[in-house]
């Protein structure tokens, strides 16, 4: 229903154009960015040089993520389809920034004058189906735009289900009652295949990071040896074959999948459960009691393992690891909750599942998920375990105005052998969502991104 200046490519995941047509870089701090024509919203208002410029304006005017991110200093008009974007540091990756869903672009006008909470009224948006109803937790509704810039698409209209369970979604693909299941499980994609009327589908490449975040905040991690010895105990490729299909990405790649980074020389730890039984004893922690658990001073080594429900994979890796670590001497409490926990000092290990190729570039996601300064590369919104490296700021610091994607690859990998030998986070796995899919939809492709679900090709045999 929305859509960018840019969608990422699905092989490579490059920024291409979409709502524009081009983009230049006049010099470090300058891009010329020439737009579509044609374009209209759904309010039937024309998406122009100053429709677009008025959206980007509102973006981080309402995002301080976005805004620290895009890093932008003035946007100027050159004619109707022109614009000119000015930032305040070199941003050699902005198309690709400019491709997250958070800068879609809107009709700024029309949304503000609709006020919060009735958006969908406003017509904002230029995708190839209008909203017409939101019901948080339950559904989304929409019809086709049928003047849409791309052709007007084959389906009168989408209605998105909330489903929650993964076995309910899997039941109502199963009894006809939904056509599209987005994200089911390996077994249930074996169930589906089975179907004579159903398939599963997946986009082929790994792009999502099942990791855990590791909580440098508490005391139970914050010793070195004993994060060794924590992810030295975790068998990875046994938890991978839970909670993944076979091939979805391996289970040693560091946080990014090899497609946007490929870091031969860093890895995540094999499993090697004696070894860190000898971490443990070099840490102080032996079993002094004969229970079957580590403790040093008279305290035993006790971590909380969290995750959340909606990501099927988080339970069962969490209870694995539960069991992993007990062979080890740690005990370990699991904590399924809602995932806005992650913000909370609650937690020694974190499970998550997050789309790590946002904006097709290694060193933005890297920032991101272990970076803590606002610079060209990321703002650490997502370091959820409060790492600091003084070492790693400076390797990604160093990517500002490095446009060659082979360099920034380059630098990405020494910013992962940071993150690896600190054991800044314990990667499990990269997984894809699984679609069940029922064989009367046509033109339906899963993008690896997991963006871009529905667009104006995708419709029904009659």
């Amino acid at each position: 229903m929305s859509e960018n200046l840019f969608r990422l490519s699905p092989t490579n995941f490059s920024p291409v154009p979409w709502l524009a047509m081009e983009a230049t870089d006049v010099d470090p701090l300058t891009w010329r960015i020439k737009l579509r024509s044609g374009v209209k919203f759904h309010n039937g208002a024309v998406m122009d040089a100053e429709a677009v410029k008025a959206s980007l304006e509102r973006t981080i005017r309402l995002s301080e993520a976005s805004a620290e991110a895009l890093g932008l200093d003035s946007i100027a008009v050159n004619d109707e389809q022109t614009i000119t974007v000015t930032t305040m540091e070199p941003r050699p990756t902005l198309p690709g920034l400019l491709a997250g869903p958070a800068v879609a672009i809107t009709d700024a006008a029309a949304a503000d004058a609709a006020g919060e909470g009735n958006f969908l009224q406003a017509g904002a948006l230029t995708g190839p189906y209008i909203p017409t109803e939101y019901i948080q937790k339950e559904r989304l509704s929409s019809v086709a735009n049928d003047d849409y810039w791309g052709g007007a698409p084959p389906l009168a209209g989408i209605e998105h289900l909330a489903i929650p369970d993964i076995n309910s979604r899997e039941l109502a693909l199963q009894a006809g009652d939904i056509d599209v299941a987005v994200n089911i499980s390996p077994e249930g994609a074996q169930t589906i295949d089975a179907h004579p009327e159903l398939a599963s589908r997946t986009a082929g490449i790994g792009t999502a990071a099942v990791i855990w975040w590791v909580n440098f905040k508490r005391p139970a991690l914050s010793d070195p040896l004993v994060r060794q010895a924590v992810s030295l105990a975790i068998d990875r490729e046994s938890i991978a074959g839970l909670i993944a299909p076979a091939g979805s990405g391996s289970f040693a790649e560091l946080l990014l999948p090899d497609a946007l980074a490929s870091c031969p020389g860093v890895s995540a730890p094999g499993y090697e459960p004696a070894q860190a039984r000898d971490l443990l004893a070099q840490a102080g922690y032996v079993d002094t009691d004969n229970d079957g658990f580590v403790d040093k001073d008279g305290e035993p080594l006790e971590i909380v393992i969290g995750g959340y429900p909606e990501r099927f994979q988080l339970p069962i890796m969490a209870e694995a690891a539960q069991a992993m670590l007990a062979d080890v001497g740690i005990k370990a409490k699991v904590l399924i909750t809602e995932w806005s926990v992650v913000k909370e000092p609650a937690w020694d290990l974190f499970g998550w599942y997050n789309n790590v190729v946002e904006a097709g570039d290694p060193i933005q996601n890297i920032g991101k998920f272990v970076g803590v300064s606002a610079d060209a590369s990321g703002s650490g919104a997502n370091n959820y375990g409060h790492f600091h490296s003084a070492e790693l700021e400076g390797i990604i610091s160093s990517a500002a105005e490095v446009a060659d994607t082979q360099q920034r690859q380059e630098i990405a990998c020494r910013a992962l052998d940071v993150v690896a030998s600190e054991t800044a986070l314990l990667p499990v796995a990269h997984a894809y969502l699984i679609y069940g899919v029922n064989e009367r939809v046509t033109d339906f492709e899963p993008h690896p991104a997991n963006l871009y679900f529905f667009d104006h090709r995708i419709g029904l045999r009659s």
